[in-house]
This record gives structure tokens, sequence and C-alpha cells, in this order.
């Protein structure tokens, strides 16, 4: 995809009929469902509030309820299901995942009104959201989830995981940092095995443990969309939302 935000025909292929499904019903729609994906991504990439959505992309508030549906009935969370499983089929992996990593990442709120938003992160200084996502070994994001800040990184992990594992009947393995200690009884309900990674003992300075670098790249690059810099989002669904957006634009460039 680029920095363009706009959708190659290829690229369309791989998920317009989860936007446009040919079965859908209803009044013929009056912006094309493909250009409203394209608006999405713009507000995403460059942070834009929605009233200052340019007029190339149709009426913004035809586009926001249209993101609402969307949200609501979890079609970018599909979408983004779809991309991963096709990136790892290009990398000769079997679709599903046998392995996956955890973790979460604390975000300032950027918003004035009413909020999901609290104190939370280290020291409980940073009052905003947090982040959790699943990343397999390729460092794609195959699920997340944002929550207020305020929750330890154990609870919001169980909550993704619990939501997600049922959908990936491959999964043998969690791994995570020496944070996570607390999701053993999960994994053992799940019949999962729990791998917790830390440093070596005596080691000074950072060094990258492998392979949990590949989730903070992959943070790392969901940050590069504006949307993101901060949560400005009223609601724990609207942020997860936009996480998901910032996840399929991402999965496409790799697809």
């Amino acid at each position: 995809m680029g920095f363009a935000i706009e959708l190659t025909d290829e690229q369309w292929s791989r998920v317009g009929d989860l936007f446009d499904p040919p079965c859908r019903r209803g009044a013929p729609a009056r912006i094309p469902r493909r250009q409203m994906v394209n608006a999405m991504f713009f507000l995403a990439r460059t942070g834009c509030q929605w009233r200052y959505l340019p007029d190339r992309f149709g009426s913004w508030g035809a586009v926001w309820q249209q993101w609402r549906r969307w949200r609501a009935n979890g079609v970018w969370e599909r979408a983004m299901g779809r991309l991963a499983a096709q990136v790892r089929a290009r990398h000769n992996r079997e679709p599903d995942p046998s392995m996956i990593m955890i973790d979460a990442q604390t975000v300032k709120g950027g918003r004035y009104g009413p909020t999901f938003h609290n104190a939370g992160g280290r020291g409980g200084r940073t009052i905003g959201k947090k982040r959790t996502i699943l990343v397999e070994i390729l460092g794609l994001p195959v699920s997340a989830r944002a929550d207020p800040a305020k929750p330890h990184d154990v609870r919001t992990g169980r909550d993704l995981l619990r939501d997600s594992l049922d959908g990936l009947p491959r999964v043998s393995a969690i791994v995570a940092d020496r944070g996570y200690r607390g999701l053993r009884a999960l994994a053992a309900r799940h019949h999962v095995r729990l791998d917790i990674k830390a440093p070596p003992k005596g080691q000074t300075g950072f060094r990258p443990i492998a392979p949990l670098y590949k989730i903070e790249h992959a943070f790392a690059q969901l940050g590069r969309w504006r949307r993101l810099s901060r949560c400005y989002e009223g609601s724990e669904a609207s942020a997860t939302a936009w996480l998901h957006v910032a996840s399929v634009a991402y999965l496409l460039g790799r697809a």
C-alpha cells in the first residue's frame, strides 16, 4: 500500500467481499464501499478528524455511519484474520499459527469529554488506554483489543486470549515476557504451553529477546498510523476498531 492510502485492485480483491458482500441487501450505496475503505485508511494514516475528511471521499457523515456498522459487525477484525492467513500461506506456512506472542502497550489519551481512559502504566502516570495484541512468528498481528490503562497486563491479556483462542485451533504455545506469568492457569485450561522469556542472568544493557522483538516491531509499525499516536476515541470499541484498521493496512502491505 505504501503511503498513497489507496487500495490497489489486487488489494481490494483480497478483502472486497467483506466490505461489499455480493449478497448485500438494501438500497444501492451512494458512496462505493471501496472509496469508504480508502477514507478510513486516510483517517487512520493522517489522524484527521471526521469533519475534515476531504470531499473526494464523499460525505463524512455517511462514511462515519458506515464505520459504525463495520465496527459493530466485526468486519475489520475478519479482514485482519483473513490477511494474516494469506501472508502465512505465501511463506509456506499453515494459515493458522501454532504459536502466538502476547504483549501490551500503554498509550496516552488525547480526548476531551467522556472517555474510557484512566491512569495506568508504569507508576500509574499515564492517563490513556492499553493496547494488547497477539502476534505470530512472522510478526503478523492476528488479534488485538483496547482497554483502559489501569488493569494489569495479565487481566487484559487473559480477556484477549479468551476471545481469540477458539478461533486459533492450532495454537499450542503462548510466548510472553515475565509480566505474563499469571496466564499459567488459563494456558492450562486450554491445554496450551506458556513459554515465559527472560534475559539471561547477569546480562547488562538492553538486548532484544527472541522472538519477542517481533511483537515490538509490530507495535512500531502500527504506531506509524497517526490515529494511533494517542488515543482519541471515546469508547473501547472504537479504539479497538482503529487498531484493527491499522493492522489491516499493515497486513495488506505484506500480502
